[in-house]
């Protein structure tokens, strides 16, 4: 029988462990006056309404002081029984009141015990005498104590108000990049921990490590948002270190949004003096980023940067080539044709320019770098016969005569256009463009015969004459 209500309770307790064990915690404040609220499903809780300036004794079990303004009631209810205490300045010192449901009953008989049982574990939940605690702490043990204690603490909230109160100690600046590490890792919250990131980060800039833990804290929160939001106020009032520029990178690369770590990069990228290495990166980075328009928002303002090497122009090409739109992929092309490309980057481009799948957008790009470049023969050729491929006549024929009007015209290069204006198919754009082409042959045996050789695709009398006539 004994052993039946032993397993009675037991099943009993088990039932009713999760209403003790999950709390919830409610904070409000008005008036200089904090309540907080530690509610465990309505079986228990605590209500703690304060105001002022508390100092606790170096216990923690006692109230020493507080400010003529000062206010603490801390009540209890636990299955419908209630029990508080009062505590209010008065000139001796404090005056305290301790009642059992609505009685009054004598503070040193009860209520002494009991505020010495429970004020230990309300320090640590609530920022009850914070102030005079961290101010205790730091004069005992310096940075080290109020951080020990801090890593105590049971919320992030009232880590946040004693890390908050700790800077502004007279903390060494040596001592900000082991702050930052210690508190953010006793935090499990990216809102408080960038409260407090962002609350410090004039101190915290002062400090190459400490400006590098920033952004090496930033890197470790889950959320995008406040990533964001910590390594932009800091990227705001300081150029990154190389080491914080890695970490930045690091955070960037666990993004999942396009938008977050578009805004990263860009603020990044508004920064001076960044080497051609370090954009590389970024440029390299954009790869992870799944929307064309947030890749062409970084790879555009990217290439504003001036000095960049091949190396940099190489990684945009290669971006490009893992986009879909033709119309963002334009927009990187030809941004990237104000700058003077190589002849192995020209060819290059001119291979990704097949990879366009509309006519309109290609010859965007090939026309534009025909008057942007200082082409080879061989890009100039290649270029050329890519042009004439196009599905479309009309866009095939803007390239070639493009190509015609290009400067550093040569017999090659005007044979070249020769030879593949017979991929039209069109005798009207065939005709267009021999005609542009009559002037730069008439004086030369070779080009002309070229010429006649590509005016015979053309099957219309009317146009085959008007092809021959041109250079007569």
């Amino acid at each position: 029988m004994k052993t039946l209500i032993q397993r009675f309770f037991l099943f009993q307790i088990m039932i009713l462990a999760p209403y003790f064990l999950s709390a919830q915690i409610e904070i409000t404040s008005s008036n200089k006056t904090s309540r907080v609220t530690f509610s465990h499903n309505g079986f228990s809780n605590f209500n703690v309404e304060m105001r002022g300036k508390i100092e606790l004794t170096d216990d923690d079990k006692d109230i020493k002081s507080m400010s003529e303004d000062g206010y603490l009631e801390i009540t209890k209810v636990t299955f419908g029984s209630r029990r508080s205490i009062v505590i209010t300045p008065s000139e001796n010192g404090v005056k305290r009141e301790y009642y059992e449901g609505r009685e009054k009953t004598d503070f040193e008989k009860e209520g002494r015990q009991w505020l010495g049982e429970i004020l230990p574990e309300l320090v640590r939940s609530t920022t009850i005498a914070a102030d005079s605690r961290v101010n205790r702490f730091f004069k005992q043990g310096g940075t080290t104590a109020v951080l020990n204690e801090i890593k105590k603490l049971d919320s992030d909230h009232v880590k946040a108000a004693y890390a908050n109160l700790l800077m502004k100690q007279n903390v060494a600046t040596k001592d900000y990049s082991q702050i930052i590490r210690d508190v953010t890792s006793a935090m499990t919250s990216d809102h408080y921990k960038t409260e407090f990131l962002s609350g410090g980060m004039d101190k915290f800039l002062q400090s190459k490590e400490a400006t590098d833990a920033v952004f090496a804290a930033s890197g470790k929160m889950e959320s995008d948002h406040y990533k964001t939001q910590v390594i932009k106020g800091a990227l705001e009032k300081q150029t990154p270190s190389l080491d914080g520029i890695k970490s930045i990178m690091l955070a960037t690369g666990k993004m999942e949004s396009d938008h977050y770590k578009t805004e990263v990069l860009t603020a990044l990228l508004e920064k001076d003096n960044l080497s051609d290495a370090v954009v590389s990166e970024m440029i390299q980075a954009t790869k992870s980023l799944e929307s064309d328009h947030y890749r062409t928002q970084v790879l555009t303002k990217a290439l504003s940067k001036e000095g960049l090497s091949p190396v940099s122009f190489q990684r945009v090409l290669e971006s490009v080539k893992d986009m879909d739109s033709d119309h963002y992929k334009t927009q990187v092309l030809t941004t990237l044709l104000n700058n003077k490309l190589s002849n192995e980057l020209a060819l290059l481009l001119i291979d990704l320019s097949n990879a366009i799948g509309s006519d309109h957008y290609k010859t965007i790009v090939l026309t534009a770098m025909l008057k942007k470049q200082e082409l080879t023969d061989e890009a100039f050729k290649k270029l050329v016969l890519q042009g004439s491929q196009c599905e479309s006549d009309h866009y095939a024929t803007q390239i070639l005569t493009a190509a015609l009007q290009a400067p550093n015209s040569s017999n090659a290069r005007v044979l070249a256009v020769l030879s593949s204006v017979t991929n039209l198919d069109s005798d009207f754009y065939i005709t267009e463009v021999l005609t542009k082409a009559a002037s730069k042959v008439r004086n030369d045996a070779s080009l002309k015969e070229a010429y006649r050789t590509a005016a015979k695709k053309i099957n219309s009398t009317t146009y085959y004459g008007q092809a021959l006539r041109a250079i007569d």
